[in-house]
């Protein structure tokens, strides 16, 4: 886990050297001038990491601003949920700009969250089996931002704390996870089906569940469920306009078809070449958790992969960003869940070792395509 993240500094490092001098006003949101090669702390705080570094250093807006040219809300803090920035704000007291004080709670949150993911998953699968899963997650396409001013790290840590909790039985604890969860990305609403899920199976298998068991967790799924609406209100009432939040999320979207998501692709809004894309990607992520092979992973996990992969389809759009918002569905970066279980320790090593190397080549080709600021990528933005 640490060597993965070692590799991706070294890659952001390297293919930092590439990144352009910036501007202010080039087609995104940029918060000072930067100039060419600008260095570790700076590349870690691309693109997302620039609003919060806003959010960090100046907190949020009282009024929305608007448009000039439409009159409608323009792009503005409030899309951003306020976890990440304030641990950050905290940090830099001790006098640390915000790269580092961004990229370092990541760097500590996604550590503890691979560790604990690698506990849950090795309580039922083994060592083994719990080692190459997460190694793959580490080792996924975008796991860099594991690393960076976004929030891939924290969230990431808060599910599988979420997970945990559940599968321990402590709905307590995963009635506040599940609020930290809800002010750190807008995914909260997809543990609600897993906690159903959780609740069946308990219901069915489990005879010492009873009257005071199902009060509790439909309480922790009431928890769940509310605490979606946290952030919205939050904005609404420090903005005095009740759809402050959304009309924020509205300003993000360039053209008239705003339910355009991946589910409507599916069904076909974008035609059947894309509606068949769309397909083969869902039922490949369904076929990966429902195999028996899975079983090796805890059926709260299985649950929350579906769960989530349901949640993107139909709340997300076709952008780019789907390749990190995929980095939470943990346990489908490694499709093979029993592969190499009984080989020989030498064997096993080396099919780790090819899973790290696969990944080290897929996060330079996404880095240098989608995260680092080249000329090519201020031409395109």
């Amino acid at each position: 886990m640490l060597l993965t993240r070692a590799v991706d500094v070294v890659l952001l490092v390297v293919l930092g050297r590439d990144q352009v001098a910036l501007d202010v006003g080039q087609g995104f949101y940029l918060v000072e001038p930067t100039p060419a090669d600008p260095g570790y702390f700076s590349v870690v705080t691309n693109w997302d990491g620039q609003w919060y570094r806003t959010i960090a250093e100046e907190g949020y807006p009282s009024e929305l601003p608007l448009s000039p040219t439409t009159g409608e809300v323009a792009q503005n803090p409030w899309a951003f949920y306020p976890a990440l920035p304030l641990l950050a704000r905290l940090v830099m007291t001790t006098g640390v700009p915000f790269g580092v004080a961004a990229s370092t709670i990541s760097l500590l949150a996604s550590t503890l969250a691979l560790v604990l993911l690698y506990r849950l998953l090795a309580a039922r699968g083994g060592r083994y089996v719990a080692l190459l899963t997460v190694a793959a997650l580490s080792a996924s396409p975008t796991a860099a931002v594991l690393q960076t001013a976004y929030t891939e790290g924290l969230s990431l840590l808060l599910v599988v704390l979420a997970l945990q909790a559940l599968v321990a039985r402590r709905y307590g604890a995963l009635a506040v996870v599940a609020v930290a969860l809800a002010l750190t990305r807008p995914v909260v609403l997809a543990l609600v089906p897993v906690i159903l899920v959780h609740a069946y199976l308990r219901w069915r298998r489990d005879p010492t569940f009873g009257r005071r068991d199902a009060a509790r967790i439909a309480g922790t799924v009431a928890v769940t469920g509310l605490s979606f609406g946290i952030w919205p209100l939050v904005a609404a009432l420090r903005t005095g306009r009740a759809d402050a939040y959304l009309a924020t999320q509205q300003a993000w979207i360039l053209d008239d078809t705003p339910w355009q998501t991946w589910g409507a692709q599916l069904l076909g809004a974008f035609g059947a070449n894309a509606a068949s894309g769309v397909a083969m990607v869902a039922l490949l992520v369904a076929a990966i958790v429902l195999q028996p092979a899975a079983r090796v992973w805890p059926t709260e996990v299985r649950a929350w992969v579906l769960a989530y992969g349901a949640y993107l389809l139909v709340t997300t759009r076709p952008t780019p960003s789907i390749a990190r918002y995929c980095l939470l569905l943990l346990v489908v970066w490694w499709p093979f869940p029993t592969l190499g279980r009984t080989w020989h320790r030498a064997a096993q090593a080396a099919l780790l070792g090819a899973v790290l190397l696969v990944g080290a080549l897929a996060q330079y080709a996404w880095l240098e395509d989608s995260f680092l600021l080249t000329l090519r990528r201020i031409a395109y933005p």
